[in-house]
């Protein structure tokens, strides 16, 4: 009966029961955590990287990492993801200094069945191209600004504590970052 008790509260237990089961090596809380946070940090890879290869190795990377981590794992308020999301940060940071100028091309099966209006497609793809690419010129904190609270839909006060700034630095960070975003979209839209 135990068991049972302690299979429901992983499944519906919130992340600070977990992260202090997992840091005690309990493998199947660390899976929920996995499973939970593993789409987020997918997503935020795949922003960065651009391909499906490197994202997937690259969020595997960081769940190997936190797992190896879990035990210095310190609570500041922002939520489990954001450490992940700091995690994923550093070893993009790691991939770029070694990353070589390669493009590969990612003929995903998924991506290939979004083409039934192709015209429409190649516009929507062609914005989402300028619009990672004009991120990517943006300062470092700009960018993790941007990304965290658009892309990942964090609050001001998660996206203060990954960053250890005020929430003011951080709404004065996005309208920088927001306004330079506006100029490249701009120049971009006028070559």
């Amino acid at each position: 009966m135990e068991e049972d008790q302690r299979a429901q509260l992983m499944v519906a237990g919130r992340d600070e029961a977990l992260i202090a089961a997992a840091s005690t090596g309990d493998v199947q809380a660390f899976a929920v955590l996995y499973d939970r946070h593993l789409e987020r940090v997918y997503r935020h890879v795949y922003y960065r990287v651009g391909n499906r290869a490197d994202a997937e190795d690259l969020t595997q990377q960081v769940f190997l990492h936190a797992w190896q981590a879990i035990g210095r794992f310190q609570r500041t308020g922002a939520p489990f993801a954001a450490w992940l999301l700091t995690i994923a940060h550093n070893l993009l940071v790691s991939a770029y200094r070694r990353a070589k100028d390669v493009q590969p091309l990612d003929l995903d099966p998924a991506t290939l069945a979004r083409w039934a209006n192709p015209e429409a497609e190649a516009f929507a793809q062609f914005d989402r191209r300028a619009v990672r690419e004009a991120i990517l010129h943006l300062k470092p904190d700009q960018q993790q600004v941007i990304i965290l609270r658009f892309v990942e839909n964090f609050e001001y006060g998660a996206i203060a504590a990954v960053l250890g700034k005020s929430e003011g630095n951080i709404r004065v960070i996005q309208h920088r970052a927001l306004a330079e975003l506006r100029r490249l979209l701009a120049h971009k839209v006028k070559v």
